[in-house]
């Protein structure tokens, strides 16, 4: 088996531009040395790098346990990941390079609202599967898409589940704030619907610019509006900024995030004053052993010297999802076509108590939503 060392050297390699030549493939051509590259490009720099990193390294160490017992449908699986820092410009060059200079015939595990903009389209237009990204944005969720193959659920799910428990447990003015672009502007949207489905008494929401953490407009929006809880829906660093204004104006009400908002990134940055926030997760949760599919996913992390996170549990569970399909699926060649194919008719598997059934309508395998919520001591508890 290739050790976990020698596999993050060829992903930072890769990173960097410098990984091992490839043979030439040209779009949509099979491989012809019986390996089924996939191609992604996440920030492994940068102040989302975590994540990236997280998932890369669980799915490489999955990958590398299924190629050292003779691969997935008698195909060896790599994964190359190119650095793209968080900026839409250069993931939009790695979506280009992953085809034509890496060979990639899927790409896989993209992070981030442009990489997934960015990768989405250039998925379709070179022909490949977009595998498992690391985002709830419904754009990615449209019937249309016959080329994205998602595993987690949307941010639209999310909002549902945490506008389901303010209601539960009374309270019914709920505000929101949310990035001024387009994943932000369909949570918004998301955030009205289900805000008016749940009949809350008051649903406010506000923005912050791209890339900003000015939220002062925001602030004195959100907080006359009295709101007993906020969404945090901007970016990290500015709902960091967010928190710590409006707990300084004297807001003393709940906050809750989605997923792609609530991790170690935004702990970070708040310290103490994250403690209480109740965080969506789209994957089960990752320590305690308390099911089958973290139990496992803990002595993964062991064997393969990782540490667990969220981030990890999606790469992970990811990784599996996708060489189970092709386990099953027995493709003849490890084409984009045949790729493809394994995901779209890939049955309901129940992978060690977490059930994924793949939906051609919302182009998602798990609508799965839970809240966790940050503790005194800076973890995640259920």
């Amino acid at each position: 088996m290739m050790n976990r060392r020698k596999a993050l050297t060829l992903a930072c390699a890769a990173a960097a531009g410098l990984s091992r030549p490839t043979l030439g493939l040209a779009t949509g051509k099979p491989s012809a040395d019986g390996v089924l590259r996939l191609g992604q490009s996440t920030a492994l720099t940068g102040t989302n790098g975590a994540v990236g990193r997280q998932f890369r390294d669980a799915a490489l160490g999955w990958f590398n346990v299924v190629n050292s017992q003779g691969g997935a449908g008698g195909y060896r699986i790599e994964l190359m990941t190119l650095d793209d820092g968080g900026v839409v410009e250069r993931a939009s060059t790695n979506a280009k390079l992953l085809t034509s200079t890496h060979g990639a015939a899927g790409f896989f595990g993209f992070a981030g609202p442009g990489a997934n903009r960015e990768g989405m389209q250039g998925a379709m237009e070179e022909g490949v599967p977009f595998i498992a990204p690391v985002s709830g944005m419904d754009v990615l969720r449209q019937r249309d898409n016959t080329n994205v193959y998602l595993l987690r659920a949307g941010h639209r799910d999310e909002i549902r589940q945490i506008i389901r428990h303010t209601r539960s447990t009374g309270i019914t003015r709920v505000a929101l704030l949310f990035d001024y672009e387009s994943a932000g502007w369909e949570i918004r949207d998301s955030f009205a619907q289900s805000a008016d489905t749940a009949k809350l008494a008051s649903s406010v929401s506000a923005s912050v610019s791209r890339g900003s953490v000015d939220v002062d407009p925001a602030v004195a929006a959100l907080v006359a509006a009295n709101p007993q809880a906020i969404i945090l829906a901007a970016n990290p660093s500015a709902s960091a900024a967010f928190v710590r204004a409006a707990r300084k104006a004297g807001f003393g009400g709940s906050f809750y995030t989605v997923s792609t908002v609530g991790g170690q990134v935004l702990l970070d940055q708040l310290g103490q004053l994250a403690v209480g926030i109740s965080v969506a997760q789209v994957v089960p949760f990752p320590w305690g052993g308390t099911t089958a599919i973290s139990r496992e996913f803990l002595g993964f992390c062991a064997a393969s010297q990782l540490k667990p996170d969220f981030a990890s549990m999606e790469g992970y569970i990811a990784a599996r999802w996708l060489t189970e399909a092709l386990k099953r699926a027995k493709p003849r060649e490890p084409s984009a076509a045949a790729l493809g194919a394994a995901l779209a008719q890939m049955p309901a598997l129940n992978l060690s108590g977490f059930p994924l059934a793949f939906s051609s309508v919302t182009r998602s395998a798990s609508s799965f939503v839970e809240l966790t919520v940050v503790s005194r001591q800076l973890k995640f508890l259920k």
